[in-house]
């Protein structure tokens, strides 16, 4: 009888401090498509069709937190992208971070963190993940920073809030980046704010980069692309910069009906080192979502007009529909279909070299399937 008692005396002794520190959450995320798009860059005996299976954002994580005092609490999370179609860059790096929340003051996070003024966007993108449908496609500033240190305020009256993150440059930000600037070593070389109000059926949001390293969308890097220009695109074939940038977005809710709105300026930082004049840019974007039951039904209307200085821009205008069907808390089955249109001037001048380009008419079809765990 006694040495039962010692051993459950034991087993007590080691369970306690487990059970003081919650287990973290095992989490993730599938998202597959099938999907059929149609490019027509207007080049004789070019053909743009072509079906493909996609990984849409899949991905795993862990996360957590543990509480410390009656004031504190640690926070935790580390997240990967995975290929559900088995390509190439499995297991890539989303979001991670260690951080300490204060039931009062809030949240400071290091690591490697969406930028506020990329969450500001709220529920704007209805086609947000897919892979040729996502904003990130045609406009900037949907960045995830390195280095950063952030800060998530708690809601003020319950309906006010900030996020803010400063970005060491670390002597600098990244070789391969046109337009940075070197030998940064301050605690904010970077910084990206957004100030937000929501209460039952309004959001309200008001974001700001400054200096913050984004790649430039698809329509321009296709451009340079086609143009044959080299040493301007980095090796995965992507054009980025410090750049400065403003966004406003807004959501209604009435009822079943959600009704939101965006806007976006950018610019280059300085316009230095770059090789283009500039690189202006203006976007809107439209949504509406409207829930029926277990039927979602979406809409979107983008518009983007990236300037390049000299009288040349580039307007790009994305108009689609998808359709949402839940068939449990955590499974759902959904269609998109979406036109594109890339209409650059005849010419685009990078710098004193005039690049010749053509525009793009593109149809996307897809239909797959999304289960969260």
């Amino acid at each position: 009888m006694k040495r039962n008692l010692l051993a459950l005396a034991v087993g007590v002794a080691f369970i306690l401090p487990l059970a003081a520190q919650a287990a973290p959450t095992v989490y993730g995320r599938l998202n597959l498509s099938v999907d059929y798009s149609d490019v027509d860059i207007g080049v004789a005996g070019v053909d743009g069709k072509v079906w493909e299976l996609n990984s849409n954002a899949s991905r795993v994580g862990i996360k957590g937190n543990e509480k410390l005092t009656d004031e504190f609490t640690a926070v935790y999370k580390a997240e990967w992208g995975v290929q559900g179609d088995a390509k190439a860059g499995d297991l890539n790096a989303r979001e991670r971070y260690i951080g300490l929340k204060h039931y009062q003051w809030g949240t400071v996070r290091l690591g490697y963190i969406d930028s506020p003024f990329k969450n500001a966007e709220d529920s704007i993108d209805a086609f947000n993940d897919s892979v040729h449908l996502d904003m990130e496609n045609f406009l900037t500033g949907q960045t995830r920073l390195a280095n950063s240190i952030n800060y998530v305020s708690p809601k003020f009256l319950d309906v006010f809030g900030a996020n803010v993150t400063l970005q060491p440059g670390e002597k600098t930000r990244s070789s391969t980046d046109v337009g940075v600037h070197t030998n940064e070593n301050h605690i904010a070389d970077g910084i990206s704010t957004a100030f937000s109000y929501e209460d039952d059926s309004l959001y309200l949001s008001f974001a700001m980069d400054k200096d913050i390293v984004t790649s430039l969308p698809m329509q321009f890097t296709t451009t340079v692309k086609a143009a044959g220009v080299a040493g301007v695109l980095a090796a995965d074939g992507t054009y980025s910069e410090s750049r400065d940038a403003m966004r406003f977005n807004a959501r209604y809710k009435m009822n079943d009906l959600l009704l939101s709105a965006m806007l976006q300026q950018s610019e280059a930082s300085n316009n230095d080192n770059t090789p283009f004049d500039k690189l202006d840019e203006q976007a809107v974007i439209l949504s509406v979502y409207y829930t029926m039951d277990k039927l979602t039904i979406r809409g979107e209307v983008g518009m983007n007009n990236l300037d390049t200085g000299g009288g040349d821009e580039i307007d790009t205008t994305l108009v689609g529909v998808g359709v949402d069907y839940t068939l449990t808390q955590s499974t759902k089955v959904f269609a998109n279909l979406a036109v594109r249109n890339d209409e650059p001037s005849s010419s685009i001048k990078m710098g004193a070299l005039p690049l010749k380009v053509t525009d793009t008419d593109s149809t996307y079809l897809g239909f797959g399937m999304e289960t969260r765990f």
